[in-house]
């Protein structure tokens, strides 16, 4: 049987400590999804002198956004080159969200247009990276200020 390094009870207080670390920080995000478009026809008559398809029709666009719960951390990238290996280059200032598994589905379902927050608007730039604390999982994006 295997045993564990940490007993229960420092287990208990880990996942504790993570879950009032989330609780402390957290700020509100909005996720915004590509919009649902929408196929209005227009019930005018046809125009005379044109096909059957001249019927004009009109799109309508449905925003779909939801707002969840993040911690968000800014930190400023000095000297970071380009990583050949992973084919990644950082930005000046990068941004992770750590966000828990029903806005990591959300983010992850569709496309994920933006995210705002602080009177600011985002791109994700990563896929999500997982994060387990004893039995809590938190789910971290990287980000960038759109301009």
């Amino acid at each position: 049987m295997a045993t564990s390094f940490i007993s229960a009870g420092d287990q208990t207080w880990y996942e504790d400590a993570a879950d009032t670390w989330f609780e402390t920080f957290k700020k509100s995000i909005t996720v915004n999804k590509e919009p649902i478009k929408n196929i209005v026809q227009n019930t005018t008559s046809q125009i005379l002198g044109y096909d059957e398809n001249s019927n004009i029709v009109d799109y309508t666009y449905t925003p779909r956004s939801q707002t969840f719960d993040a911690v968000i951390k800014y930190t400023v990238n000095e000297n970071l080159q380009e990583n050949p290996e992973i084919k990644l280059k950082f930005p000046d200032q990068q941004v992770e969200i750590y966000v828990k598994k029903d806005c990591a589905d959300y983010i992850n379902t569709d496309r994920t247009e933006n995210i705002t927050f602080d009177d600011k608007t985002f791109n994700i730039y990563s896929t999500s990276i997982v994060k387990h604390y004893q039995n809590n999982t938190f789910y971290v994006y990287f980000l960038k200020e759109t301009k």
